[in-house]
C-alpha cells in the first residue's frame, strides 16, 4: 500500500496498515494512513488454505526392485540370519596307511579315536591302525581372547579323580618322539600334524582356509611327515 504525504508530496510505501499514523521519511510530517472500504463485490476473505496432501494407504507388498541383482545358485536367496555356522577348522587325515578323509571341527570338547560302534566318539577316523584307540585324545576349540580360535590338544582322561592317559600308545605332535602326557595340553598351530597312534592327521583352520575342500587340498599336496615308531 502506498499513500502521498500531504506536505511534501513524497510517496510513501506502508508495510503495517494497522498503525494509523506513518512519519514521512522525508520531511518528518505525521501522515494518517486511510484504507479506503472495499468495492461493491469485493471481499476481504482470506485466502482459501492450501488442500493437505493426504499420503496413498501403504502397499502390502514391497515396491519392485528396479534393478534386481541375478541369484547365482540354486536354492532360496541369502536371508539375514540364515546362514550356517562357519566351522573353525578340519582335522585332514594324512598318512601313508590311512585313507584320505577331512572331519570338520565344532567349538567345544571333542573325543578322537578309531571308528568303532562300541564306544563311538566325536571324530571317528576310518583307519585299520591297531594303535589308535577308540577314545584316544582330545582336542577343545574354544574363542580365543583377541579373536579367532584357541585349539588344545590332550591324552588325558579322568580316573577317580586322578588324570591318566587316555590312549593306549600314546599322541605325538609334529614327530616330536616324546608322548604328551596326562598333565599335558598343547595350543596347536594351523598346519601341526597329530599322530594318533600310528596315523599321522593334519590341523587346518580358518585362519589360512575357508572349507573342508580347500583344507583336502592344500594338505594333499605337501609332504607326510615322518612317522614316530611306537615303543611298547
Amino acid at each position: 500500500m502506498e499513500i502521498t504525504c500531504k506536505k511534501c508530496k513524497s510517496r510513501l510505501k506502508i508495510i503495517n496498515t494497522g498503525s494509523p499514523i506513518v512519519k514521512c521519511g522525508n520531511c518528518g510530517y505525521p501522515n494518517p494512513v486511510v484504507i479506503s472500504p472495499p468495492k461493491a463485490g469485493e471481499t476481504n476473505a482470506p485466502p482459501a488454505p492450501a488442500t493437505a496432501k493426504v499420503a496413498p494407504p501403504p502397499s502390502p507388498f514391497p515396491p519392485p526392485n528396479p534393478n534386481p541383482r541375478p541369484f547365482v545358485g540354486g536354492g532360496l536367496p541369502h536371508t539375514p540370519g540364515a546362514a550356517p555356522k562357519s566351522e573353525p577348522g578340519w582335522l585332514v587325515v594324512h598318512d601313508e596307511n590311512a585313507p584320505e578323509q577331512t572331519h570338520s571341527l565344532r567349538v567345544g570338547r571333542q573325543v578322537i579315536g578309531r571308528l568303532n560302534t562300541t564306544a563311538p566318539c566325536d571324530i571317528m577316523i576310518t583307519t585299520q591302525d591297531v594303535y589308535m584307540s577308540r577314545n584316544h585324545c582330545i582336542l577343545e576349540v574354544k574363542p580365543g581372547r583377541t579373536g579367532g580360535f584357541d585349539y588344545l590338544l590332550s591324552d588325558r582322561k579322568m580316573t577317580n579323580g586322578a588324570p591318566e592317559l587316555m590312549s593306549a600308545n600314546g599322541t605325538y605332535v609334529n614327530a616330536f618322539e616324546k608322548p604328551l602326557q596326562p598333565n599335558d595340553m598343547v595350543y596347536l598351530n594351523d598346519g601341526d600334524t597329530i599322530q594318533i597312534g600310528q596315523t599321522k592327521v593334519v590341523i587346518k583352520t580358518i585362519k589360512t582356509v575357508a572349507n573342508a575342500d580347500d583344507a583336502t587340498r592344500l594338505v594333499r599336496d605337501t609332504d607326510y611327515t615322518p612317522t614316530v615308531i611306537i615303543k611298547n
